[in-house]
Protein backbone atom coordinates (compact mmCIF):
# COMPACT_ATOMS: atom_id res chain seq x y z
CA UNK A 1 0.00 0.00 0.00
CA UNK A 2 1.28 3.31 -0.96
CA UNK A 3 0.33 7.02 0.42
CA UNK A 4 0.31 9.95 -1.83
CA UNK A 5 0.17 13.70 -0.07
CA UNK A 6 -0.74 17.03 -1.59
CA UNK A 7 -0.24 19.75 0.66
CA UNK A 8 -1.48 23.43 -1.53
CA UNK A 9 -2.27 26.64 -0.64
CA UNK A 10 -5.57 26.08 0.80
CA UNK A 11 -6.36 21.96 1.41
CA UNK A 12 -4.39 18.66 2.48
CA UNK A 13 -5.42 15.71 0.74
CA UNK A 14 -4.04 12.36 1.39
CA UNK A 15 -4.57 9.15 -0.51
CA UNK A 16 -4.03 5.57 -0.13
CA UNK A 17 -3.21 3.58 -3.42
CA UNK A 18 -3.23 -0.22 -3.70
CA UNK A 19 -2.70 -1.47 -7.18
CA UNK A 20 -2.53 1.87 -8.40
CA UNK A 21 -5.86 2.20 -7.56
CA UNK A 22 -7.58 5.05 -4.36
CA UNK A 23 -8.45 3.01 -1.91
CA UNK A 24 -8.82 5.79 0.67
CA UNK A 25 -9.06 9.25 0.45
CA UNK A 26 -8.29 12.06 3.57
CA UNK A 27 -9.40 15.39 3.35
CA UNK A 28 -8.09 18.53 5.77
CA UNK A 29 -8.16 17.68 9.41
CA UNK A 30 -7.30 14.22 9.82
CA UNK A 31 -3.43 13.48 10.90
CA UNK A 32 -1.00 11.51 9.10
CA UNK A 33 0.39 10.28 12.11
CA UNK A 34 -3.07 8.76 12.73
CA UNK A 35 -3.44 7.41 9.14
CA UNK A 36 0.15 5.68 9.67
CA UNK A 37 -0.98 3.83 12.87
CA UNK A 38 -4.30 3.01 11.22
CA UNK A 39 -2.70 1.78 8.12
CA UNK A 40 0.48 -0.41 9.08
CA UNK A 41 0.51 -1.79 5.57
CA UNK A 42 2.18 1.58 3.47
CA UNK A 43 5.62 0.89 1.98
CA UNK A 44 6.30 4.03 0.33
CA UNK A 45 5.15 7.92 0.62
CA UNK A 46 4.82 10.43 -2.27
CA UNK A 47 4.76 14.05 -0.90
CA UNK A 48 4.10 17.52 -2.81
CA UNK A 49 3.83 20.46 -0.46
CA UNK A 50 3.84 24.29 -1.13
CA UNK A 51 6.01 26.15 1.36
CA UNK A 52 9.40 24.93 3.07
CA UNK A 53 8.14 22.93 6.22
CA UNK A 54 8.21 19.43 5.35
CA UNK A 55 7.41 17.83 8.98
CA UNK A 56 5.60 15.38 6.88
CA UNK A 57 8.73 13.81 5.46
CA UNK A 58 10.48 13.50 9.47
CA UNK A 59 7.33 11.67 10.38
CA UNK A 60 7.40 9.62 7.62
CA UNK A 61 11.05 8.57 8.55
CA UNK A 62 10.74 8.11 11.82
CA UNK A 63 8.18 5.32 10.95
CA UNK A 64 10.66 4.08 8.61
CA UNK A 65 8.92 4.65 5.11
CA UNK A 66 10.74 5.12 1.99
CA UNK A 67 9.60 9.34 1.34
CA UNK A 68 10.02 10.90 -2.14
CA UNK A 69 9.77 14.56 -2.67
CA UNK A 70 8.25 16.39 -5.62
CA UNK A 71 11.10 18.90 -4.99
CA UNK A 72 13.84 16.69 -5.38
CA UNK A 73 13.91 16.09 -8.96
CA UNK A 74 11.96 12.88 -9.36
CA UNK A 75 11.93 10.87 -12.51
CA UNK A 76 9.02 11.41 -14.67
CA UNK A 77 6.60 9.53 -16.97
CA UNK A 78 6.73 12.77 -18.91
CA UNK A 79 9.20 15.10 -20.90
CA UNK A 80 8.99 18.73 -19.19
CA UNK A 81 8.97 20.85 -22.56
CA UNK A 82 8.99 23.75 -20.48
CA UNK A 83 11.87 26.48 -20.52
CA UNK A 84 12.02 26.97 -16.80
CA UNK A 85 11.25 23.45 -15.40
CA UNK A 86 12.06 24.51 -11.39
CA UNK A 87 9.77 26.59 -11.29
CA UNK A 88 7.02 24.33 -11.87
CA UNK A 89 4.54 23.81 -9.14
CA UNK A 90 4.59 19.55 -8.74
CA UNK A 91 1.02 20.30 -8.51
CA UNK A 92 0.76 20.45 -11.90
CA UNK A 93 2.98 18.51 -13.33
CA UNK A 94 1.54 15.30 -11.08
CA UNK A 95 -2.09 16.43 -12.47
CA UNK A 96 -0.45 16.59 -16.12
CA UNK A 97 0.90 13.15 -15.49
CA UNK A 98 -2.18 11.93 -14.88
CA UNK A 99 -4.21 13.56 -17.65
CA UNK A 100 -1.66 11.96 -19.95
CA UNK A 101 -2.18 8.94 -18.59
CA UNK A 102 -5.72 9.07 -19.19
CA UNK A 103 -5.69 10.19 -23.49
CA UNK A 104 -2.38 8.76 -24.16
CA UNK A 105 -1.64 9.93 -27.76
CA UNK A 106 -3.93 13.22 -27.73
CA UNK A 107 -3.47 16.64 -27.18
CA UNK A 108 -4.66 17.01 -23.49
CA UNK A 109 -5.63 19.68 -21.86
CA UNK A 110 -5.84 20.12 -18.10
CA UNK A 111 -7.49 22.64 -15.73
CA UNK A 112 -6.99 22.55 -12.00
CA UNK A 113 -9.42 25.36 -10.47
CA UNK A 114 -8.07 26.18 -7.07
CA UNK A 115 -6.46 28.98 -5.65
CA UNK A 116 -5.10 29.39 -8.78
CA UNK A 117 -6.66 28.36 -11.77
CA UNK A 118 -4.17 26.58 -14.06
CA UNK A 119 -4.29 25.51 -17.57
CA UNK A 120 -1.35 22.72 -18.36
CA UNK A 121 -1.20 21.53 -22.24
CA UNK A 122 0.65 18.21 -22.96
CA UNK A 123 1.04 17.39 -26.51
CA UNK A 124 -0.27 13.96 -28.36
CA UNK A 125 3.60 12.89 -27.30
CA UNK A 126 2.94 13.21 -24.16
CA UNK A 127 5.56 16.14 -23.46
CA UNK A 128 4.15 19.06 -21.35
CA UNK A 129 4.63 22.13 -23.25
CA UNK A 130 3.22 24.78 -20.87
CA UNK A 131 0.04 26.80 -20.36
CA UNK A 132 -0.97 29.47 -18.21
CA UNK A 133 -1.95 30.37 -14.37
CA UNK A 134 -4.84 32.66 -13.44
CA UNK A 135 -6.62 33.93 -10.06
CA UNK A 136 -9.10 31.90 -8.85
CA UNK A 137 -12.12 32.21 -7.03
CA UNK A 138 -10.98 33.29 -3.76
CA UNK A 139 -8.21 35.22 -5.20
CA UNK A 140 -10.56 37.36 -6.63
CA UNK A 141 -12.96 37.76 -4.18
CA UNK A 142 -10.34 38.95 -1.51
CA UNK A 143 -8.62 41.39 -4.08
CA UNK A 144 -12.04 43.37 -4.92
CA UNK A 145 -12.02 43.96 -1.39
CA UNK A 146 -9.08 44.77 0.02
CA UNK A 147 -8.16 46.80 -3.46
CA UNK A 148 -11.36 48.54 -2.96
CA UNK A 149 -12.98 51.52 -1.02
CA UNK A 150 -16.03 49.73 0.13
CA UNK A 151 -16.74 46.47 -1.69
CA UNK A 152 -17.75 43.56 1.15
CA UNK A 153 -15.54 40.29 0.75
CA UNK A 154 -18.05 37.69 -0.52
CA UNK A 155 -16.60 34.39 1.29
CA UNK A 156 -19.38 32.30 -0.09
CA UNK A 157 -21.85 32.00 -2.92
CA UNK A 158 -25.38 30.47 -3.64
CA UNK A 159 -27.35 29.96 -6.87
CA UNK A 160 -27.93 33.58 -7.15
CA UNK A 161 -24.47 34.22 -8.23
CA UNK A 162 -24.67 32.24 -10.90
CA UNK A 163 -27.72 35.14 -12.41
CA UNK A 164 -26.26 37.24 -14.85
CA UNK A 165 -27.73 40.64 -13.39
CA UNK A 166 -26.54 41.01 -9.30
CA UNK A 167 -29.36 42.69 -7.84
CA UNK A 168 -27.04 43.86 -4.77
CA UNK A 169 -23.73 44.28 -4.66
CA UNK A 170 -23.14 40.81 -3.26
CA UNK A 171 -24.32 38.97 -6.17
CA UNK A 172 -23.20 41.70 -8.46
CA UNK A 173 -19.69 40.39 -6.94
CA UNK A 174 -20.44 36.57 -6.82
CA UNK A 175 -22.06 36.98 -10.54
CA UNK A 176 -18.61 39.09 -12.18
CA UNK A 177 -16.35 36.39 -10.43
CA UNK A 178 -18.14 33.38 -10.80
CA UNK A 179 -19.13 34.10 -14.58
CA UNK A 180 -15.59 35.61 -15.30
CA UNK A 181 -14.24 32.24 -14.50
CA UNK A 182 -16.82 30.45 -16.35
CA UNK A 183 -16.06 32.83 -19.63
CA UNK A 184 -12.50 32.41 -19.13
CA UNK A 185 -12.30 28.48 -18.85
CA UNK A 186 -14.58 28.66 -22.10
CA UNK A 187 -12.76 30.63 -23.92
CA UNK A 188 -9.45 29.24 -23.26
CA UNK A 189 -10.99 25.93 -23.94
CA UNK A 190 -12.47 27.21 -26.99
CA UNK A 191 -8.95 28.31 -28.40
CA UNK A 192 -7.03 25.50 -27.80
CA UNK A 193 -9.65 23.35 -29.55
CA UNK A 194 -9.34 25.22 -32.83
CA UNK A 195 -5.22 24.97 -32.49
CA UNK A 196 -5.53 21.34 -31.54
CA UNK A 197 -7.91 18.87 -33.12
CA UNK A 198 -8.90 15.91 -30.94
CA UNK A 199 -8.14 17.35 -27.97
CA UNK A 200 -9.72 16.30 -24.57
CA UNK A 201 -10.04 17.93 -21.45
CA UNK A 202 -9.42 17.04 -17.95
CA UNK A 203 -10.51 19.22 -14.76
CA UNK A 204 -9.68 19.04 -11.10
CA UNK A 205 -9.92 21.16 -8.40
CA UNK A 206 -11.73 22.32 -5.25
CA UNK A 207 -14.00 24.98 -7.10
CA UNK A 208 -14.57 22.71 -10.31
CA UNK A 209 -17.89 21.67 -9.31
CA UNK A 210 -18.56 25.89 -9.13
CA UNK A 211 -17.74 26.05 -13.29
CA UNK A 212 -18.92 22.44 -14.42
CA UNK A 213 -21.85 23.22 -15.35
CA UNK A 214 -21.73 26.85 -17.01
CA UNK A 215 -19.07 24.61 -19.80
CA UNK A 216 -20.82 23.55 -22.74
CA UNK A 217 -17.47 21.56 -24.18
CA UNK A 218 -17.06 17.93 -23.00
CA UNK A 219 -14.75 17.74 -19.87
CA UNK A 220 -13.71 14.87 -18.29
CA UNK A 221 -13.77 15.67 -14.35
CA UNK A 222 -11.04 13.77 -12.01
CA UNK A 223 -11.24 15.12 -8.75
CA UNK A 224 -8.05 13.74 -7.64
CA UNK A 225 -6.44 13.98 -10.53
CA UNK A 226 -3.33 14.92 -8.82
CA UNK A 227 -2.84 12.19 -6.06
CA UNK A 228 -3.62 9.79 -8.67
CA UNK A 229 -0.58 11.13 -10.90
CA UNK A 230 1.55 11.60 -7.59
CA UNK A 231 1.06 7.72 -7.34
CA UNK A 232 2.02 7.12 -10.71
CA UNK A 233 4.98 8.97 -10.28
CA UNK A 234 5.88 7.28 -7.11
CA UNK A 235 5.46 3.97 -8.87
CA UNK A 236 7.99 5.12 -11.89
CA UNK A 237 10.58 5.82 -9.17
CA UNK A 238 10.06 2.68 -7.64
CA UNK A 239 10.17 0.29 -10.55
CA UNK A 240 13.61 2.90 -11.97
CA UNK A 241 15.28 1.82 -8.83
CA UNK A 242 14.75 -1.87 -9.03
Amino acid sequence: MQLAIDIGNTNIKMGLFENNKLVKLYADGQSLIDILIENQSITHAILSRSGKEHREIEVLQQKGIPTFHMKNRLLLPMQLAYKTPDTLGADRVAGSVEASFMFPNFPVLKIDAGTCVTYDFINEKGQFIGGAISPGLRLRFKALHEYTASLPLVTSTDQQGFDLIGQDTTSAIASGVLNGISAEIYGIIKQYEQRFSNLKVVATGGDWSKFATMQESEIFARPNLVLEGLNRILNFNINSER
